[in-house]
């Protein structure tokens, strides 16, 4: 008996050791990895590699160093990542059934690269719809394959991307023109229908968490928003980030991936704006916070194919001694714009073709009022017209003989006309001495036909009697 006891106890601890071992221990399993990787290429046509496998039937399938290539409209895609972490429920494994619960990605390196366009926007054709499935690697299973017509190709409860980089990169450059870093990801239900193409079969939603997104010289911090994926669109709503200039909100973005190149619509807002920030006032700068509201569509990545429209409402404030006012305090000679107060007011513009585009409008302050319209180029140079309405008395132009101010002259006040031209941070202004010109010329027109009108009536009175 007590013999039996020991071969029981005995056996025990073995089959406990086998359990452990099967269960809990990693095992290197290259064969049935490369299977894996060799059917979700198929299904998905991505080309997947990985350099190293580890089996746990509790927990899944790990695999290192992971690599897929894959081509999408307007470019390719690739991704390097540490690890990836496929994990399984146990009891449908021990049916006999591989049902994924979860993948877990960690630091993933996803760069998109997009063909270099060299034909202007203008001439290049309309951009036709993904092809079917009749080539490219995108292509699923044909119908009455045995993967058609069986629900899902994959599905998968969860997927997590952490600590991931996000880069987009035209063919040939050296550096990514956009670069998000510190990328969560939790996508939630995800499904890889039967479609022609893996991008339009794919459908999931959840979460999207960014910890710096690097464009250009502006870097954004603090992103947070829902994404969701479904018939070849990618769709993100309710996306905050906090900029320099201020929160910004991507009230909507919807990009219809079906597309080569891809095009998308925007709708974002920016409140409160750091005005000061944007139109180079400086950080004492005395301008009231403005609210942006913008709407957008266009295709690929070239910011030249998108065109929208959007407002700023400025709040009420002071104007700055920034380079755009005191250079116009140089030209007028004897005003003084700095510190003066403004009354709030709402600008509207357009975006095409790279350039900002002013819609007219008139900024009113204590002292004088100024028209303003004009263009601000994203790489920096601007064109500018101001009309600058003001006392007579507070003007005194190099060049400009004071006959012509006392033709413009309209009950104690002139408008001058003044462009801008460079930058805002280094401005060229003068004062726009063709279109003065043409004012005294009216003005003097004006007065002759005055002097004309007088004398007749002169001649006309004592001809009559009058």
């Amino acid at each position: 008996m007590k013999k039996a006891l020991w071969i029981g106890g005995g056996l025990a601890v073995v089959f406990l050791a086998l359990l452990v071992m099967v269960f809990l221990v990693d095992f290197d399993a290259p064969r049935l990895g490369q299977a894996v990787l060799a059917e979700v290429s198929a299904r998905s046509g991505m080309q997947i590699e990985a350099t190293g496998f580890r089996l746990n039937l509790s927990r899944g399938l790990r695999m290192d160093g992971v690599r897929f290539a894959s081509e999408v409209p307007g470019g390719g895609l690739t991704m390097e990542a540490a690890s990836l972490l496929a994990e399984h429920r146990l009891l449908p494994l021990l049916r006999g059934r591989v049902e994924i619960e979860r993948i877990v990605l960690d630091a993933p390196r996803i760069e998109l690269v997009t063909a270099a366009e060299t034909a202007p926007a203008a001439a290049r054709p309309a951009a036709p719809a993904v092809p079917s499935a009749g080539g490219g690697l995108n292509k699923a299973p044909a119908a009455g394959s045995p993967a058609a017509g069986k629900g899902p190709l994959l599905a998968v409860d969860r997927i997590l991307v952490r600590q991931g980089t996000l880069a987009t990169r035209v063919e040939g450059a050296p550096a990514p023109d956009v670069e998000i870093r510190g990328l969560e990801i939790e996508l939630r239900d995800l499904a890889l229908e039967d479609a022609p193409s893996a991008v339009q079969g794919l459908r999931a939603g959840g979460d999207l968490r960014t910890g710096e997104i690097a464009l250009g010289g502006l870097t954004a911090t603090e992103g947070r928003g829902k994404l969701r994926l479904a018939d070849g669109h990618f769709r993100l709503d309710d996306f905050g980030l906090k900029l320099p200039q201020g929160r910004f909100l991507l009230g909507e973005f919807d990009a219809d991936l079906n597309r080569d190149p891809f095009a998308y619509r925007v709708s974002l807002g920016v409140d409160p704006l750091d005005t000061n920030a944007v139109l180079a006032a400086g950080a004492g700068g005395g301008f009231g916070p403005g609210v942006v509201s913008f709407r957008a569509t266009g295709t690929g990545t070239e910011t030249r194919d998108m065109a929208g429209e959007g407002t700023l409402a400025l709040a009420a404030g002071t104007l700055p001694a920034s380079p755009l006012f005191v250079g116009i305090e140089a030209v007028l000679g004897r005003a003084k714009l700095q510190g003066s107060a403004y009354q709030p007011l709402t600008v509207a513009f357009q975006i095409r073709d790279d350039r900002l585009h002013l819609e007219p409008f008139e900024l009113r302050t204590s002292l004088l009022s100024m028209g303003v319209s004009g263009w601000a180029d994203v790489a920096g140079p601007v064109d500018l017209r101001l009309a600058v309405r003001t006392p007579r008395d507070a003007v005194a132009l190099a060049g400009v003989s004071s006959d012509v101010l006392d033709l413009i002259d309209d009950g104690g006040w002139v408008t001058i006309p003044v462009r801008v031209v460079g930058t805002l941070e280094a401005p060229k202004v003068t004062a726009d001495r063709d279109a003065l010109v043409a004012l005294g010329r009216r003005a003097a027109g004006r007065v002759v036909r005055q002097q004309v009108e007088k004398g007749v009536s002169r001649v006309l009175g004592k001809l009559f009697g009058h």
